[in-house]
């Protein structure tokens, strides 16, 4: 192979080559028995035994979801973990008692998906281009993106990846689209990925491309970028806000030790609504404190029912619950939630209409994220000749019309929803050789 693009992402990951001419193509991924063109970003880890006492083993991928689905609620399943990067706070977390950096965490993911994507390809070269997002999620300014991007080189580094160059993910976004393109076109790119939406506009067609293939740099291309840390997660915390946590009892109240009635602790359920902190509520100090509340709690079976999803493990499959009902509501106007566990069955009908209102807080960043863009750029919508929307979330409506009320239904476009960007920093590789 001649030039790969790795696209890490919150919740999948891919790996795409391009050779020195043509399209690029996905690296097919063997993993549980199955070939997948995307890769879980997941780990389930377990501890097993044998005649030399216990060990720690993990999985990654569609194989760390199918370790977690036999394991019977036993060991920790980890998401999200890109979420991480860009936290100062997170130095480390104790899996089933050994202690983790991120670095180490990301690396797991990375070897794992580097050892499929050879075994499907070949070698990897020494010099491979991984997506980064224009704002990493929790970004705190420019030390926290530095500290983010460190923490990811080291990662990439630990997975015996040493010589990286980042590109943006929307900008890869951007190559994938050019590659069918006949004319020229001022493109504005929006990829909404799990953890980050990012933006970009860009000059984009057969005079770009001859100019890249002529050795000359895509960068006065590029007319602007923006970024904001709210994505497909964000949509899936408010559903389990509003759907969930108030049947494991948010807003319930239990006696305390001097006769007092006290509002249930708020910290647990922002725990929950957050896939990467989810795992992280099942710690000894946390099951001793819910014990200690469902003894004297008004609403007991609510109690049992948290304590239940948090010592079973049952982070994916609430995670499983919560996405099949965002991608029912992108089609239809109303969809019955439903998450079973043991002993209780939670089930809800949501209307989109108000899963709609639930996001406005989200939906509002993002329009205004567009709105500073295309403000700091000086480009009217009327001059901007396509919208390219791609990421799981771009199907959601009220995202869509966010660009269909900005710049006309007529000018957008979907595609590649969980792979354009890994096509396209495979595109963008071949092109760093030639000015290289």
């Amino acid at each position: 192979m001649n030039h790969v693009g790795i696209d890490f992402g919150t919740t999948n990951s891919a790996v795409a080559v391009a050779d020195d001419t043509g399209p690029s193509r996905l690296v097919p991924l063997q993993a549980a028995g199955r070939s997948f063109d995307t890769f879980r970003s997941v780990l389930f880890f377990e501890r097993q035994e044998d005649r030399l006492g216990s060990k720690l083993v993990h999985w990654a991928g569609p194989e760390a979801i199918e370790a977690y689905l036999d394991g019977e609620g036993e060991g920790r399943f980890v998401q999200s973990v890109k979420s991480y990067l860009a936290a100062r706070d997170f130095t480390g977390t104790n899996i089933l008692g050994k202690q983790f950096a991120i670095e180490p965490l990301v690396a797991l993911i990375l070897k794992d998906l580097k050892a499929k994507a050879e075994a499907s390809a070949g070698p990897l070269p020494g010099t491979v281009v991984v997506g980064r997002p224009a704002h990493f999620v929790g970004d705190g300014g420019e030390d926290a993106e530095a500290m983010a991007l460190d923490r990811l080189r080291d990662a990439f580094g630990r997975a015996g990846l040493t010589d990286i160059r980042f590109e943006l993910e929307p900008v890869a976004a951007a190559y994938h689209y050019e590659s069918g393109l006949e004319r020229d076109e001022l493109v504005l790119i929006a990829d909404f990925g799990g953890g980050t939406s990012d933006f970009c506009l860009l000059r984009v067609g057969p005079k770009a491309r001859a100019r890249s293939a002529a050795g000359a740099s895509r960068a006065n291309d590029i007319l602007g970028v923006g970024g904001v840390g709210i994505a497909g997660d964000s949509f899936d915390s408010r559903i389990v806000e509003h759907c969930v946590t108030p049947h494991l009892g948010k807003g319930t109240r239990y006696r305390s030790m001097d006769g007092q009635m006290l509002p249930m602790p708020v910290w647990p359920f922002e725990y929950m609504r957050r896939w990467h902190l989810l795992s992280f509520l099942n710690t000894q100090q946390t099951r001793r404190m819910l014990a200690d509340i469902l003894r004297t709690a008004e609403e007991p079976d609510r109690i049992s029912a948290l304590i239940t999803v948090i010592e079973d493990g049952l982070g994916f499959h609430l995670h499983r619950a919560v996405e099949q009902a965002k991608v029912a509501l992108s089609a239809s106007p109303v969809t019955q939630f439903r998450f079973a566990l043991p002993g209780t069955v939670i089930e809800t009908p949501i209307r989109r209409e108000d899963f709609e209102d639930w996001v406005t807080p989200e939906t509002t960043a993002i329009a205004s994220c567009v709105d500073d863009l295309m403000a700091r750029t000086g480009i009217a919508a009327a001059e901007v000749d396509r919208v390219f929307l791609t990421g799981g979330s771009s199907f959601i409506p009220v995202i869509r019309k966010i660009f269909a009320d900005r710049f006309g239904e007529g000018k957008l476009r979907t595609g590649g929803e969980l792979t354009s960007v890994a096509s396209g920093l495979a595109l963008a590789a071949r092109e760093t050789a030639r000015v290289s």
